[in-house]
């Protein structure tokens, strides 16, 4: 019975907190802006930009699969599609796979389970997600790469 309750709490854990992570991305990217030079900052207060978060971009000077992503996140929070195109174009998909946290974690709550949908459809989206953001990325480098030739 130990075990079960253990298995139990740990499933409410895990759910409440990704739902409390979900919704502080969702705050967040309502509450963050974008500078002319592609610098994000907490809206209000543009002379003090969030430090460079990516390491590949900063260390390497390549980026990674995600950049943009945050950037992407606040365009799309701000209702301007065409920048958040701009910034990544799979920045609305991830958007929408937080969002979907929300109704997905609250089934989740309400009923303890620790997988409300199984774990073949969330294992399969997740794994998607990640082989899209790698294409992605290598078409972003190969157009780079070509129009440097």
């Amino acid at each position: 019975m130990a075990a079960a309750g253990l298995i139990a709490r740990s499933t409410t854990r895990r759910h409440r907190d990704m739902l409390l992570i979900s919704l502080a991305v969702i705050a967040l990217a309502g509450l963050l802006e974008v500078r002319a030079d592609q610098r994000v900052f907490v809206r209000g207060f543009p002379a003090w930009p969030l430090p460079e978060m990516c390491a590949s971009r900063t260390w390497l000077h390549v980026e990674c699969p995600g950049c943009g992503l945050t950037r992407s996140f606040v365009y799309l929070a701000h209702s301007d599609l065409n920048a958040s195109w701009r910034m990544h174009r799979l920045g609305w998909l991830l958007a929408l796979a937080v969002v979907a946290q929300l109704p997905y974690r609250l089934l989740g709550l309400a009923t303890g389970n620790s997988a409300p949908l199984g774990t073949t459809f969330p294992r399969l989206c997740a794994w998607t997600l990640v082989v899209l953001l790698l294409v992605n990325w290598l078409v972003n480098l190969l157009a780079r790469f070509a129009a440097n030739l």
